[in-house]
C-alpha cells in the first residue's frame, strides 16, 4: 500500500504543488456550491465532471465513463499524468478505480468534499463499483499519494450532510473508546477529524489489505446500514447511523453491551437516527446474501461491541440477522 500524507489546509492547494499533466475528476455540482472550487478547477490540464450518487458506481455505465476520460488524457504524458478526483463518496470510489487501472495506474490525490469522504472513504485505498444494484462488489486497493482535507470545501455542503456525516464519527467515536463522543455535533466537525481519521488510519496500519481481520471492525453498523441504504436510497451516512443502532441493540441483548454504554450512545446520536424506516424481510435477506461480508448461503461476519473501543467479530446466520432486525422494528 503506497503511504498516504494528509494534508489539513484552510484553503484549496495551488496546483504547482500537486504535479505536472493533472487531470481532474470532480462532481458537477461543486461550483455552484463552492465559487473557490470553480476558480481553481480552471487551472487543469483536462478534467470530467461526474454526477454524484450510487448510479456513477454502476458498472454497467462504467465503458462510457473509462472511454471519455481515455479520449481526454490521450495527450497528456502517461508517465506523470495525475488524477485529482474531488467529490464525495461515490466520485472518490469511482476516481479512484479509475486511477487504479487507467494506464495501468497512474497518481491519485484525494480532495474529498463531503464529511463523510473527509474521515472515511478517501481513506485507506478501497475503490469501487457496483453490480446488479449491490453496492462495492468490484474494485482495487489503489492509495492515494496525497488527501487533501479542505476547510473552504467541506463547510461549503449543505447543512444536511453534516447530519449525515455523524453516523460515520459516532461510529468512529465508539470503536475508539468513547473518549470524545461527548463532543460529538454538526458544528465540530471540523475539528474532530483529526481524530476520526488518526484512528482510521491506527487500524488501516494493521491491515491494509482486509487480510487479517482488524479492518473489518470498521464495518459496525454497516451490515443493516448497507441493506437499508440499497433498498431505500438512503443517504450512506445516515444508513451506517440506523446499521449501528441495530449493531448496539443486538450486542446488548446478547449481554455484550452494557445498558449504560447503549445510553451513553444513544444519548449523543442525532433525531435523524431515531426516524422509523422498514424494509421488507425478503429484500432485506437478499440484499444480505448479496453482501461482501457474507460467508455463504446462511452465514456472514458481523461487528458487536462488548463495550465501548471494544469490537468483536462474529459469525452469525442471516436467518439471526433478520430476526433480530424484525424483533427491532427495522422489518415492515
Amino acid at each position: 500500500m503506497l503511504k498516504t500524507k494528509v494534508i489539513f489546509s484552510t484553503k484549496l492547494p495551488k496546483l504547482s504543488l500537486l504535479g505536472k499533466n493533472l487531470f481532474l475528476i470532480c462532481d458537477k455540482d461543486l461550483s455552484r456550491h463552492s465559487p473557490a472550487f470553480a476558480k481553481w478547477s480552471t487551472g487543469f490540464s483536462g478534467f470530467y465532471s461526474v454526477e454524484a450518487g450510487e448510479k456513477l458506481k454502476n458498472v454497467e455505465n462504467f465503458a462510457e465513463h473509462i472511454k471519455n476520460i481515455v479520449d481526454l488524457t490521450s495527450d497528456l504524458n502517461p508517465k506523470e499524468l495525475k488524477l485529482v478526483v474531488v467529490g464525495g463518496g461515490s466520485v472518490g470510489d469511482f476516481g479512484g478505480f479509475v486511477a487504479s487501472i487507467l494506464k495501468r495506474g497512474v497518481g491519485l490525490i484525494h480532495i474529498p468534499s463531503t464529511w463523510l469522504s473527509a474521515m472515511d472513504s478517501s481513506h485507506g485505498g478501497k475503490t469501487a463499483l457496483n453490480v446488479g444494484g449491490v453496492k462495492n462488489q468490484i474494485g482495487t486497493f489503489y492509495s492515494a499519494e496525497k488527501v487533501f482535507i479542505i476547510k473552504e470545501l467541506l463547510e461549503a455542503q449543505p447543512d444536511s450532510r453534516a447530519i449525515e456525516a455523524l453516523g460515520e464519527l459516532i461510529k468512529t467515536s465508539v470503536l475508539d473508546g468513547g473518549k470524545w463522543l461527548g463532543r460529538i455535533n454538526p458544528g465540530k466537525i471540523w475539528s474532530l477529524l483529526p481524530l476520526a481519521i488518526a484512528y482510521k488510519y491506527k487500524i488501516l496500519k494493521k491491515d491494509p489489505f482486509e487480510k487479517n481481520g482488524t479492518r473489518q471492525i470498521l464495518n459496525l453498523g454497516h451490515t443493516l446500514g448497507h441493506a437499508l441504504e440499497g433498498a431505500l436510497a438512503a443517504p450512506h451516512g445516515l444508513a451506517v447511523g440506523f446499521g449501528l443502532r441495530f449493531a448496539m441493540e443486538w450486542s446488548h441483548l446478547r449481554g455484550f453491551l452494557s445498558k449504560n454504554d447503549l445510553e451513553k450512545v444513544k444519548k449523543n446520536m442525532p433525531a435523524e437516527f431515531f426516524k422509523e424506516i422498514r424494509i421488507g424481510e425478503q429484500e432485506l435477506r437478499e440484499n444480505l446474501i448479496k453482501d461482501k461480508k457474507r460467508l455463504d448461503d446462511q452465514n456472514l461476519n458481523f461487528i458487536f461491541l462488548k463495550g465501548l473501543g471494544k469490537p468483536s467479530r462474529g459469525v452469525v446466520e442471516i436467518e439471526d440477522v433478520i430476526r433480530e432486525a424484525r424483533r427491532q422494528g427495522w422489518v415492515q
